[in-house]
This record gives C-alpha cells, structure tokens and sequence, in this order.
C-alpha cells in the first residue's frame, strides 16, 4: 500500500481525485451498509404471517427497505409488461401495413 501511494504522488492531479472518490464512495458504502443492517435488521421477505404453538397469529412487519424492494419490483414489472404490450402492438400494425401494401 506504501508504494501505491508513494506511485500516487506522482500521478496527475485527476488520477489523485478518482482515487479519492473510489475510496471514500467505498467506505461511505461499507458504513452505510452496516447501517442498514443495524437499523432494519434481516426479517422475512413480505411479512408474512406466522402462527406460535399456543396459536396465536403474529405478524413480521416490513423493513422500509423490504417495502422500497418490492415496490419497484412491481413497478418494473408494470414497465416490462407495457413494452411488452407495445411491441405487440407494433408488429400488428406492421403486419397489416404489409398485407395492405403487398410486401
């Protein structure tokens, strides 16, 4: 690490800032991560709902994080089925303009 460094000083001034964005972007990333898991812990993906031995429902309840996941799973989803549908669409335009053009 010592020579990296020392091979650093002599780098350009632009070589210095992109080494100083990746390591700090990366222990910003490694702190943050730490974070969550402190803060949101690790529970069931959904909450779903769980019954104890005396019978009794209890319910695990969704992570912010968990409930942001989700969300935009189903909204690429909704994205994904839209171009789905818009490419059907097209190829039956294009196939009734070929049979009325005669190509």
């Amino acid at each position: 690490m010592d020579r990296y460094l020392a091979k650093l000083h002599s780098k350009p001034e632009h070589h210095k800032r992109r080494f100083a964005l990746l390591a700090s972007s990366t222990i910003t990333l490694f702190i943050f991560g730490v974070w969550s898991i402190a803060t949101f812990g690790v529970s069931n993906i959904g909450g779903s709902n769980t019954y104890t031995a005396s019978g009794i429902e209890e319910s695990s309840e969704v992570s912010p994080l968990e409930s942001l996941r989700l969300n935009l799973a189903s909204s690429f989803e909704a994205l994904k089925n839209a171009f789905t549908d818009i490419d059907v669409q097209y190829k039956e335009l294009r196939d009734g303009a070929l049979d009325v053009y005669g190509q």
